[in-house]
């Protein structure tokens, strides 16, 4: 799995989860830590990886785990709420909408997230449905973490609604500029309640988005 920093083998018959939490404690930028339990000794992992209650793994990678656990929790997360999404179009084979709310974010890797086409001249947007109505009052976004995701973030306009036509929609946020590498935390004094959330650009602008966390 990517943003790997630590692989170690713990000595056998000392608490396994407080071992390994003190690992990650004392590990630089360590926000995930996961444990295989060996007869041998129980291994433990440390990642830079951001991951939420949705993360079903890394179906890439032959390497599971018997429990993980990670700093990005929420217990208002209804990011798992979303049912679908859909997008304007994508840049690469593996830059899929779903990518946005996979629960798992790996700022060295742009694989992980959404990146549209802006070829066709029209906006590039991302959409999620969320099955239902929901009340939402806060949306956390990660942009890419290099050089160029300046650009990959900008005159973006996120609508909340039940219309699935966005301009239907209010406006939750919009922001012209993202930093790079930074999350940016959009947050309404008074709770919005929609179906529909969406993210648009301008014309011509990629729309580059690794991770969206919805927060009721």
């Amino acid at each position: 799995m990517d943003c790997s920093l630590n692989h170690i083998t713990l000595a056998p018959n000392i608490p396994a989860v407080h071992a390994c939490a003190s690992v990650c404690l004392t590990t630089n930028s360590c926000r995930l830590y996961c444990l295989r339990f060996r007869l041998t000794g129980n291994e433990c992992l440390i990642f830079s990886a951001l991951v939420t209650e949705n993360w079903n793994g890394d179906p890439a990678s032959s390497v599971t785990f018997d429990v993980c656990y990670s700093t990005w929790y929420h217990s208002g997360d209804i990011t798992n709420s979303v049912s679908e999404t859909s997008v304007s179009s994508i840049y690469e084979q593996y830059t899929t909408g779903d990518k946005a709310v996979d629960g798992f974010i790996c700022r060295q890797f742009h694989q992980h997230c959404f990146h549209s086409d802006a070829s066709d001249n029209d906006p590039s947007w991302w959409r999620a449905d969320l099955g239902a109505p929901r009340s939402v009052t806060r949306i956390m976004v990660f942009p890419r973490n290099d050089g160029s995701s300046i650009t990959h973030f900008s005159n973006v306009v996120i609508t909340l609604g039940n219309s699935s036509v966005s301009r239907e929609n209010p406006i939750f946020a919009q922001i012209d500029r993202g930093i790079a590498g930074q999350m940016m935390d959009f947050t309404v004094t008074t709770p919005m309640i929609g179906r529909y959330l969406e993210f648009k650009t301008d014309d011509e602008l990629n729309l580059v988005i690794c991770e969206v966390k919805i927060i009721s």
